[in-house]
């Protein structure tokens, strides 16, 4: 097995054992594209045949963002996904990255298994979905400013988003405020698609929240994963 960068034509293959994942079916079809098109996306190759992939993203706060681990249904339980994971970890080390981050769903428990094996610690645990709208005032400026450094001492200094990417990174107030331009103050502090707290947002919108509140749809608990790569 040999595990190398994504190209263009290993799309339909990706796409071929991606596709039905889960009951509902899964999100990389939808994305594969534009993540080879990035240059993010690492494969395991066994005898000229796509097996597993992973997409790193890094960013700009120092993490190297792990998503879309994922195997052939034919090729699991042989060390692919650990291979993989490995792989990414080495070439975070290799950018410089402090840090690797990760999201697994809760019922995930072999994903989760995996991730601890490998060193992860568990850094946050999300509740996410389709938030219904809250009466909330609206900060800006150096109000909102207060309200983040609020948030992310009560987040343990992490920030979610679910722009482009659902992802969480470390962050301070200014990586914060380049994101969003208003804060949201309700039962809990909205920043954009993240809520500190209970969903809080002015709008029905996709959301990661701290803690369970009224979702529109509700897709479930998902606990954030962090490795340290600098001792």
């Amino acid at each position: 097995m040999i595990i190398r960068r994504a190209v263009s034509s290993d799309v339909d293959q990706i796409i071929s054992f991606t596709k039905n994942t889960y009951q509902w079916g899964d999100y990389i079809p939808s994305v594969i594209h534009e993540w080879i098109k990035d240059g993010s996306v690492y494969v395991a190759v066994t005898d000229d045949k796509v097996v597993g992939m992973v997409n790193m993203v890094p960013l700009q706060t120092g993490i190297a963002w792990l998503e879309g681990i994922r195997v052939h249904p034919d090729y699991r339980r042989r060390g692919i996904g650990r291979a993989l994971t490995e792989h990414v970890i080495n070439e975070a080390i290799r950018l410089g990255a402090g840090y690797v981050m990760l999201m697994i769903a809760e019922w995930n428990e072999a994903s989760r298994r995996l991730a601890k094996s490998l060193g992860f610690q568990e850094v946050l645990t999300l509740h996410t979905g389709v938030a219904n709208p809250s009466k909330v005032n609206v900060l800006r400026g150096e109000e909102a400013r207060g309200l983040i450094r609020e948030a992310l001492k009560r987040s343990n200094g992490y920030y979610c988003t679910t722009r482009g990417h659902w992802l969480c990174t470390r962050a301070n107030e200014d990586y914060v405020m380049s994101i969003i331009s208003e804060v949201y103050l309700g039962e809990g502090i909205g920043l954009g698609e993240f809520s500190v707290g209970p969903p809080t947002v002015p709008n029905r919108l996709e959301t990661m929240s701290t803690e369970d509140g009224s979702f529109h749809e509700y897709y479930g608990r998902y606990m954030v994963y962090e490795k340290a790569l600098r001792q």
